[in-house]
């Protein structure tokens, strides 16, 4: 796609991800409806939402429509670094999948009257590889994947082309400093949020369906899919330090 004819409806536009990619995509020249709950970003067309309310998410639906995007990044999402008893079911599943899910249902036929558009759904390299301390979260990213699979082939023959990135850890501030410091003990690589924008900016160029960040992550993902059994072995042996970590997170 050619970004100066973008029209870009991004979600979660005021996080880590997301400030990064607005950044990006106006200094390609993309046109910006920028959605958040509170924070605004400079020179770009806004929408406060809250995408845990069905009422907010056909409020953005009907605005991007309004603002005539032919190009829908669903990058809102939370996590939730604890033992899974104490995990956030709801609102992990509202947000990470219920409403970007919703999102491009409303927006679809919208897209598709397009001559060309793009939906492109930023997942985790948890939604291929199941981590402890992390799985309602891994759940929801996972449901994402296939979402973005499935929809991709429904759509193959539409003017719709969907995109599916998958990033390794980031460093924002959705991550507690207890899960920086737990990721350093792992030895787990993190990316700068401008690098993955950079990526991501590069897919909607390019075309690319698919993105794993991370040649190491890559070969993880390949492993898991093929012999499960062998990541089982390795993540046991990390089991005390994360719940280590699970100890000193519940005490801040």
């Amino acid at each position: 796609m050619k970004l100066e004819e973008a029209r870009v409806l991004l979600t979660g536009a005021t996080g880590g991800i997301g400030s990064a990619l607005a950044a990006r995509l106006q200094a390609e020249g993309c046109q910006l409806l920028a959605q958040g709950r509170s924070a605004r970003i400079k020179a770009a067309a806004f929408v406060q939402a809250d995408l845990n309310r069905e009422e907010d998410i056909e409020r953005l639906a009907n605005a991007a429509r309004d603002f005539g995007a032919n190009v829908l990044i669903n990058n809102c999402g939370i996590n939730q670094f604890s033992e899974f008893e104490r995990a956030d079911i709801a609102r992990l599943v509202d947000v990470n999948v219920k409403a970007p899910m919703l999102l491009t249902q409303l927006l679809l036929p919208h897209l598709k009257s397009q001559s060309e558009a793009v939906i492109l759904n930023v997942g985790s390299t948890f939604g291929q590889i199941g981590f402890p301390g992390y799985v309602a979260y891994c759940a929801t990213k996972h449901a994402i994947k296939g979402f973005s699979e499935a929809l991709r082939r429904e759509l193959i023959d539409s003017s719709v082309l969907v995109q599916y990135v998958s990033p390794r850890a980031t460093r924002t501030g959705m991550n507690s400093e207890v899960v920086n410091e737990l990721n350093t003990a792992l030895g787990a690589a993190s990316d700068d949020p401008d690098y993955l924008a950079r990526k991501i900016v590069e897919m909607l160029k390019n075309g690319r369906s698919r993105l794993q960040m991370g040649r190491a992550e890559s070969l993880q993902v390949k492993l898991n899919s093929i012999f499960p059994t062998i990541v089982d072995s390795a993540l046991t042996g990390q089991l005390p330090t994360i719940r280590d970590h699970f100890l000193r997170e519940e005490t801040i």
